[in-house]
């Protein structure tokens, strides 16, 4: 069954990948400027929320991050059981204040975006150093993730998905 499900969800992604237009897809000949100029208005847009957030991660204002997620939102993290939902995320985030996490450094890179129906695909790398109370040496920390993002009314963004891993074992 579970064997099934994963070549489910392998085909459904690749079929989203292959029918959205992808942003690295503006040195095709075929698409036109003004669908070059809308896709590299959407990375700039995409990448000024990321900043956003990244400034709020770096401040520890975690309840100015909020608005930024569906109500519905799932976030996936390295090493962790996921979480659903915005209550879930607002307790997630009351847990990190009581243990001082505390970010030192936070960047993201987008490597890929691409945009289909009300929905944007990112996929990208990033880097982040953090401490806590009981840990007051920060540790730094790489990897990847993908994000879906809703597109809402008025070219507003909410992350509605988001997953990301490291690339390598921290525990060894």
């Amino acid at each position: 069954m579970k064997v099934k499900y994963k070549y489910f969800l392998l085909l459904v992604v690749s079929v989203i990948f292959f029918s959205c237009q992808n942003i690295k897809e503006a040195d095709n000949k075929n698409i036109n400027d003004k669908d070059v100029q809308e896709n590299q208005s959407l990375r700039e847009k995409i990448d000024k929320i990321n900043n956003e957030i990244e400034d709020l991660m770096l401040k520890g204002a975690y309840e100015d991050i909020l608005p930024y997620y569906s109500n519905d939102i799932i976030i996936s993290p390295a090493l962790q059981p996921s979480v659903a939902g915005i209550n879930a995320i607002k307790e997630l985030y009351r847990e990190d204040k009581k243990i001082g996490l505390r970010h030192h450094s936070f960047s993201s890179n987008i490597e890929d975006l691409w945009e289909c129906s009300d929905k944007v695909y990112e996929r990208g790398t990033f880097g982040l150093s953090l401490s806590t109370k009981d840990h007051p040496k920060p540790v730094a920390y790489h990897g990847s993730y993908f994000t879906i993002w809703q597109k809402e009314k008025e070219d507003n963004f909410k992350i509605k998905y988001l997953i990301y891993n490291l690339d390598f074992n921290p525990y060894k």
